[in-house]
């Protein structure tokens, strides 16, 4: 009969945890059903799949809006020639955060189109995106 290692060097064989199951009341018992359930989907969804999520959440989490918004004002104040020092040194900061997250989206985005045997460019259709523009 099979066992189940309950903690380290605890095992218990699958009659004996039968056993004591069956003598949870109902509510608790159909906790362990709903987690057993939970156990057994999370098994049976394919890697792939959920790799796909993460990917697919990585690609439409957009960049911070107060980044978005501090950049845009900074970079038109850069334009407008009203930019100070101390705004200038946080506009470059905000640039490498800005580079670091689009390299980062668009690791996601290749390895999705490889995930589905893709190029990014058809995935990008596929996904209705745009080239992302430089913030």
């Amino acid at each position: 009969m099979t066992t189940v290692e309950i903690k380290p060097n605890v095992k218990v064989n699958l009659d004996e945890l039968f056993n004591g199951v069956s003598k949870l009341a109902t509510p608790e018992l159909e906790k362990f059903v709903d987690k057993i359930s939970y156990i057994i989907a999370r098994r049976k969804v394919p890697q792939p799949a959920r790799r796909e999520l993460e990917l697919l959440a990585k690609i439409y989490e957009p960049l911070a809006p107060k980044t978005q918004q501090r950049y845009d004002l900074l970079y038109a104040r850069m334009q407008q020639e009203t930019i100070t020092d101390e705004e200038h040194k946080e506009l470059l900061k905000l640039i490498e955060i800005s580079e670091q997250y689009n390299v980062e989206w668009l690791e996601a985005l290749i390895e999705l189109a490889q995930l589905k045997g893709i190029s990014v460019e058809e995935l990008m259709k596929q996904l209705g995106l745009n080239k992302r523009k430089s913030v």
